[in-house]
């Protein structure tokens, strides 16, 4: 199947879905559900009305992240310290953790030292596969399977 690209932004666009998709197969949700529970179960021992919609809302986020870290891992191929790497990805790293914080708000209600660890572990687990995006990403790129 051979397919003609017109321009540059769809030669890019073709190129990052690519990418994405192979970066994708290495995702497990089995893993990322597992890490929702030993972070976010705490949240839930009053109720468990919500726990699928959050878990929903915070698996799509994971993987936003995932991805989000899988792209910026290029530029550790190209010599740039991972410091660097985070310092140039931390605003969107931090825009969907205040997201997924935000959409924890909505379903939840509490005293502002409950709210304040459930937004550190929003950025946690933001920050977890934001990494684990960038190590499969870096793994990739170093066997030159990008």
């Amino acid at each position: 199947m051979a397919i003609v690209l017109n321009n540059f932004k769809e030669k890019q666009r073709y190129k990052k879905e690519t990418f994405e998709r192979k970066v994708l197969r290495d995702l497990s949700l089995a893993t990322i559900k597992k890490e929702f529970q030993r972070l976010f179960q705490p949240f839930f021992q009053y109720s468990l009305l919500y726990q699928n919609d959050i878990e929903d809302a915070c698996i799509d986020l994971a993987i936003d992240s995932y991805l989000l870290g899988a792209g910026y891992s290029r530029f550790a191929y190209h010599g740039e310290t991972l410091e660097k790497i985070k310092e140039r990805a931390y605003a969107k790293q931090k825009a969907i953790a205040d997201g997924l914080f935000e959409y924890w708000q909505f379903w939840c209600w509490g005293t502002e030292m409950m709210m304040e660890s459930l937004h550190l572990c929003c950025e946690a687990f933001v920050h977890i596969w934001w990494m684990e995006g960038y190590k499969n990403g870096e793994k990739r790129y170093r066997m030159k399977l990008q």
